[in-house]
């Protein structure tokens, strides 16, 4: 008798389900109409980000570097003064644990130097050794040539629009400029 009771109780839980469900996707279809502009730009920027780091991460290949290691090579090499893991891993947004584990194989590589901190004996100090002076000019070409292939047909006058609208999406986000 369960077995049956079972099954009735499956076929009235169906159909209730197949009754929601048409309110449910009204819901749904009216919430995506709300927010067309804002999932396409969501979408949009995401898809953009993704494509970006794909072609230039497919122009770094002779570095032997990844796309990841490369950002935070960069943003070492930017900084006034030797960054912690610490530091590295607020301005990357990279957690500590995974970025231990990058800044050991660009040490490995040879591509940074970690130095005890002098006021801090719990913290290092990471720099970037001259083997950055080779990669520069390897990630220069590969970030002009994504920039290019993702603008062409783009006239300058556009180019420069765009950057002052994503500027100013910045800014309204609180993003500092530069």
């Amino acid at each position: 008798m369960s077995e049956t009771f079972s099954t009735v109780e499956r076929a009235k839980l169906a159909r209730k389900s197949a009754a929601e469900k048409p309110a449910r996707n009204m819901e749904n279809e009216r919430l995506k109409a709300e927010l067309e502009v804002e999932s396409t730009l969501g979408w949009l920027f995401n898809d953009i980000h993704r494509l970006l780091g794909k072609d230039f991460g497919s122009r770094i290949g002779e570095l032997g570097l990844t796309r990841a290691q490369c950002r935070v090579l960069f943003t070492i090499e930017r900084a006034a003064a030797p960054l912690t893991q610490t530091e590295i891993a607020e301005l990357t947004e990279i957690e500590k644990a995974p970025l231990g584990k990058m800044l050991d194989r660009l040490e490995q590589g040879g591509w940074i130097v970690r130095k005890s901190d002098p006021k801090d004996r719990r913290a290092r100090r990471v720099s970037v050794t001259a083997k950055i002076d080779k990669a520069f000019p390897v990630a220069a070409a590969a970030a002009k040539g994504t920039f290019a292939r993702a603008l062409q047909g783009m006239r300058q006058s556009d180019v420069k629009e765009l950057i002052a609208r994503l500027e100013k999406l910045k800014r309204n986000l609180g993003g500092a400029d530069g």
